[in-house]
Order: C-alpha cells, then sequence, then structure tokens
C-alpha cells in the first residue's frame, strides 16, 4: 500500500464513521471507546482507506505518502517483501485525552516532547528501530527479545525516577512480542504485528505485557493468564514483566 494512515487523537471525537467504513484497518481504541486507532491499513482497498479518512467529520485521520516519508535516496527502492523475525514493542500514554485536558495544550505539548525524546533514548541505546508514532505512543522492532525486554524494563524506570525526582511524569503502558512478520522497506506487516498492538492493549498504567514465548527465564514474571485478542480466533499466553 503506498499510503500509511494515522489518527489525530486529539481530533478525534469518536463519530466512529472510519470504522463503520472499514472495520478491519480502524477500530475503537483499546481503553478509550471515544477515540478511533489504525489496526490494520492493509487489510482494506486504497480507496477505501482513502473514504474511511475523508468521512472523518474532524479530519482527524491523516493520510501520508509513504514514498514522501523516505529519504530521497531510498524513495522507489524499497526491495521485495521478505519475512524476518524481530520483537516488536507497541508503547501507550494511558488516559491521554484526560491529561491533555487537565494539562492544556501547551503543557501538553511540553511534557509530551519529554516523553517522545526519552523513550527515543532508550529505544537507542537497546538496539531499537522505531517503525511509527502515534502521537503518544511508539511502534519499535527489536532484533532479539532481551534487548526488547531491557528496554521497556529502562523506560518504566526512567519514567519512574522522573516521576520521583520531578514529581510527574505520564503513566506508559507496554506490549512485547516475538514473531515473524513480512518487511517491506521500514515498515512491517503480518498477524504477529497486530497480536502485538493487541498484547500492549491488555496492559494497565505502569504495566508491560509481553507474551510468554518473548519472556526468557532470566525476568521476573507475574499475572499468567491466557488471554483472547480482540480480531483473532486464537487465545495466547501472556504474562506481566516486572521491571521495579
Amino acid at each position: 500500500m503506498a499510503i500509511r494512515a494515522r489518527v489525530d487523537r486529539h481530533k478525534c471525537i469518536g463519530a466512529g464513521n472510519c470504522i463503520t467504513l472499514a472495520p478491519t484497518a480502524f477500530d475503537w481504541l483499546a481503553g478509550d471507546y471515544g477515540k478511533s486507532d489504525v489496526v490494520g491499513p492493509d487489510s482494506v482497498d486504497e480507496e477505501v482507506l482513502r473514504a474511511a479518512a475523508f468521512a472523518c467529520p474532524t479530519a482527524a485521520i491523516i493520510l501520508e505518502d509513504v514514498a514522501e516519508l523516505l529519504p530521497w535516496q531510498l524513495r522507489g527502492k524499497t526491495g521485495p517483501a521478505r519475512r524476518v523475525l524481530k520483537t516488536f514493542m507497541f508503547t501507550d500514554i494511558v488516559g491521554s485525552t484526560n491529561l491533555v485536558e487537565a494539562l492544556g495544550d501547551e503543557a501538553w505539548e511540553t511534557m509530551l516532547r519529554w516523553h517522545n525524546t526519552a523513550l527515543r533514548e532508550v529505544f537507542t541505546a537497546q538496539g531499537g528501530e522505531e517503525i511509527s508514532t502515534t502521537g503518544d505512543g511508539f511502534f519499535v522492532s527489536f532484533d532479539s527479545p532481551d534487548l526488547a525486554v531491557a528496554a521497556a524494563i529502562a523506560i518504566q524506570r526512567r519514567l519512574a525516577e522522573h516521576r520521583s525526582s520531578h514529581g510527574f511524569a505520564p503513566s506508559v503502558r507496554i506490549g512485547l512480542h516475538a514473531s515473524d512478520a513480512t518487511q517491506v522497506g521500514g515498515d512491517f506487516h503480518g498477524k504477529g504485528v497486530h497480536e502485538a498492538a493487541r498484547i500492549a492493549g491488555l496492559g494497565s498504567a505502569g504495566e508491560i505485557v509481553a507474551s510468554v514465548s518473548t519472556v526468557g527465564e532470566s525476568h521476573r514474571t507475574s499475572g499468567f493468564r491466557r488471554a483472547t485478542l480482540k480480531g483473532l480466533s486464537e487465545t495466547i499466553e501472556v504474562v506481566n514483566v516486572e521491571w521495579r
């Protein structure tokens, strides 16, 4: 697909037009049924994706030409699709809508810039590759589960340290899942990516939720359970990774 979709959550008013027109591409944001989210843009034709975007009454769905997002040297040279094994991470600020309302736009933007910088520093230190950002969260890939778990723990500890020393830091939930996926250029597609996003949605503020197969015995875990992921027929075993 030549275009990428994202939702500006500050503009989204939960009209649901996008979900009605393209229910496999858009869904309600986990934990916030007043907002929509992009869950499977490749599941529909480009024309349907555009129609869903244009149907949004507040123009909250932003369509970006993938080629325009690439450095000019790489445009038109994304290469063939290939199967790879990666560990995917999804992060999300919990209660972001309420936080924007409480802080106000200016303070929110200041906080968000700090959040983005802090998380990106951790990604870089652990060899993570940022795939995309949703405005208050990230989609990141790692070459190994251990690097992804280490990054998730480092993120939560950094937020906790900032909260202790400065009085406030946003509450973030993190989902981790090791899986094979289809890589096209710098993007990833497939069931494993959807599973990772849904696993992140299982978490609460300050939690790291991972599929059991992702977490090695060297990490402390709790809350073992078999979860049903929305839109997927098979259940998956998940745990919480302890970071405190």
